[in-house]
């Protein structure tokens, strides 16, 4: 799924930076899930909890860095009580957004990943923002 798009000259010396497709948009959501954390270091994650957010962000940011997450990695990620976390993924389940899928080498764990529409609402929404 990740192959090379273009290739571009890296600063004029003559040597080439690959981008895979969808980089752009995956910067994009790497700064807006950034941007959330410092926004509750600065004022506080009393004010605002977006843990559905927060684990699609996560998990378009993991799809496109080839890494799975676990369902407690998802957790950690969404930045909220465990128990917070695991009924947004249900809901996110439940939307089709996310999957969770059976780790083949250890049946006690699972993984998490975005289906196909839940990549294709992400990389929609992202590409209002990447667009100028």
């Amino acid at each position: 799924m990740h192959h090379a798009l273009i290739d571009v000259p890296a600063l004029g010396r003559g040597s080439v930076a690959v981008k895979k497709p969808g980089a752009t948009l995956v910067d994009v959501a790497r700064r807006l899930y950034l941007l959330r954390k410092r926004r509750d270091a600065e004022l506080g994650n009393l004010l605002f909890s977006e843990p559905a957010w927060d684990i699609l962000l996560d998990l378009f940011i993991s799809d496109y860095d080839d890494r799975q997450l676990s369902v407690s990695a998802v957790c950690i990620g969404a930045r909220a009580p465990s128990a917070t976390a695991l009924r947004y993924l249900s809901l996110l389940q439940d939307a089709a957004l996310v999957e969770r899928v059976r780790d083949a080498t250890d049946g006690r764990r699972s993984h998490v990943k975005l289906t196909t529409l839940g990549r294709r609402r992400m990389t929609n929404l992202l590409a209002m923002l990447a667009l100028p």
